[in-house]
C-alpha cells in the first residue's frame, strides 16, 4: 500500500485505490456475515459508535419503543438511559439464571410498543460469552409486528458464525481487534439499504451514503477486511483451538478447585470466555494479584470512583453480590499455547487458593 492518505471521496488516481481498498474490505467483511450486500458495510471507530448510531436521538425518540437485554455492554445500555431521558419508552428485558433472554417476553413486549419499535439484544456477552438464541427471538419479535432489529456482535464475531442470512436481524454492531484486526475500527452492518436505516448521528459528506460523513480510515479498513478474511476461511479451526485452550483451561482449574463454579457452563457459550467463581475470594484482589503473575484477567465494571463494583450482568442472572464479587473473567487468544493454558491454570489456581478466606464482607 502506498505510502501517505488516502481519500476514497476523491476522484484522482489515488481516489481510486481508496475506493478500491473499501470495496475490497468491505467484500471480505460481507463474506464472514454469510451475505449481505457490501454497501451495507458502515465503517465506524469501532463498536461503540456503531451501537449508538442505532441507539442515537433521531431513531429512538418519544415515539420509539426500544427493548434492551439487562446484560447488554455499556455502550448500549447507556445509550438506552440517553433515549429514555429524551421521552423515548425504554424496556430492560430480564435474563434467566442462565443470563438467556426469553424469546416469548421480547414477542409480549413488542406487542404493546409505540409506533416505532428498536430492538437491541446482543449476539454473545462479553463477560460470560453466553451465546442468545438470536434467530428465535427475532422470529418472535417479527411475529408480533414490524420492527428494526439491532445485536450488538462484537463478542461473537470471528468466534462463532454471525450469518445474516440465517438470523433475521437488520443490523449488527461489530469491531476488528476482537479478531486480530487493528484497533481503532468497527462497523455497523446493514443487511438491507431500505427506509429501516437509522439516520445518522453526524452530518457533513456523503460519504458512506451519509450515514456516516468523514474521509474512510482506508488503511485500517483494509487491515480489518484482512483479519475478516483469515477468519473466515478458519472460522471452524480457530473455534476448536479456543474451545480446547479453554475447556483445558477451565477443566485444570476445576481439578485444583473443585469448588469453583462456572458462570454460564450450561448453555452455549463463544469458545474464547470463561468467568469463574472462586468461592470465598475477593475478585477484584484476585485480578490485581494475577496481573502481576503476569496473567491479564478482568473483573466486572468500575464506578465513576474507580472502585470496583459487582458485574451487572452476573447481578442480572440472579446472582447475589458476594458470588459476583467472587467471579473473574478470562479470554483466550488463538495465539495461546497448551502450555500457556496450563500454566495459567495453575496460577490462578494456586493464587485463588492462598487468598480463600479473606473476603472482608
Amino acid at each position: 500500500m502506498a505510502a501517505g492518505p488516502l481519500n476514497s471521496a476523491s476522484v484522482h488516481g489515488r481516489g481510486v485505490q481508496a475506493r478500491d481498498l473499501g470495496i475490497a474490505a468491505r467484500d471480505a467483511i460481507t463474506l464472514l456475515v454469510g451475505g449481505c450486500y457490501p454497501e451495507g458495510v458502515c465503517f465506524t471507530s469501532g463498536a461503540t459508535e456503531a451501537n449508538n448510531i442505532v441507539l442515537g436521538p433521531i431513531h429512538c425518540d418519544e415515539e420509539t419503543t426500544l427493548l434492551v437485554s439487562s446484560v447488554e455492554h455499556a455502550s448500549v445500555l447507556r445509550p438506552a438511559e440517553q433515549a429514555r431521558r429524551r421521552g423515548c419508552d425504554v424496556r430492560i428485558l430480564p435474563v434467566d439464571g442462565n443470563g438467556l433472554v426469553d424469546p416469548d417476553a421480547v414477542r409480549v413486549e413488542a406487542g404493546t410498543a409505540r409506533e416505532r419499535l428498536v430492538v437491541s439484544i446482543q449476539w454473545a456477552n462479553s463477560e460470560t460469552g453466553i451465546v442468545q438464541a438470536l434467530a428465535e427471538i427475532a422470529r418472535e419479535v417479527r411475529l408480533a409486528r414490524e420492527t428494526f432489529f439491532h445485536s450488538d456482535a462484537v463478542q461473537a464475531l470471528g468466534r462463532v458464525p454471525v450469518n445474516l442470512t440465517a438470523v433475521d436481524v437488520d443490523a449488527i454492531s461489530v469491531t476488528a481487534h476482537k479478531m486480530h484486526g487493528p484497533q481503532g475500527i468497527g462497523a455497523l452492518i446493514m443487511r438491507d439499504r431500505d427506509e429501516k436505516v437509522p439516520p445518522p448521528l453526524m452530518f457533513g459528506g456523503d460519504h458512506q451514503a451519509g450515514l456516516r460523513p468523514g474521509t474512510e480510515p482506508v488503511q485500517l479498513a483494509a487491515g480489518f477486511g484482512s483479519a475478516a478474511s483469515e477468519r473466515a476461511g478458519r472460522l471452524d479451526i480457530h473455534a476448536s483451538r479456543l474451545l480446547f485452550l479453554r475447556n483445558l483451561f477451565e477443566s485444570a482449574v476445576k481439578e485444583m478447585m473443585p469448588d469453583t463454579e462456572i458462570n454460564g457452563s450450561g448453555v452455549a457459550r463463544v469458545p474464547n470466555t470463561s468467568n469463574i467463581r472462586f468461592r470465598g475470594v475477593d475478585g477484584g484482589a484476585l485480578v490485581a494479584q494475577l496481573d502481576d503473575a503476569g496473567i491479564r484477567c478482568s473483573q466486572g465494571s468500575a464506578c465513576s470512583s474507580g472502585r470496583p463494583q459487582p458485574s451487572h450482568v452476573l447481578l442480572a442472572m440472579g446472582l447475589p453480590d458476594r458470588h459476583a464479587n467472587e467471579s473473574v473473567r478470562f479470554s483466550f487468544s488463538i495465539m495461546n499455547t497448551e502450555e500457556e493454558a496450563l500454566r495459567a491454570a495453575e496460577v490462578v489456581a494456586t493464587t485463588a487458593k492462598s487468598m480463600q478466606g479473606r473476603m472482608s464482607w
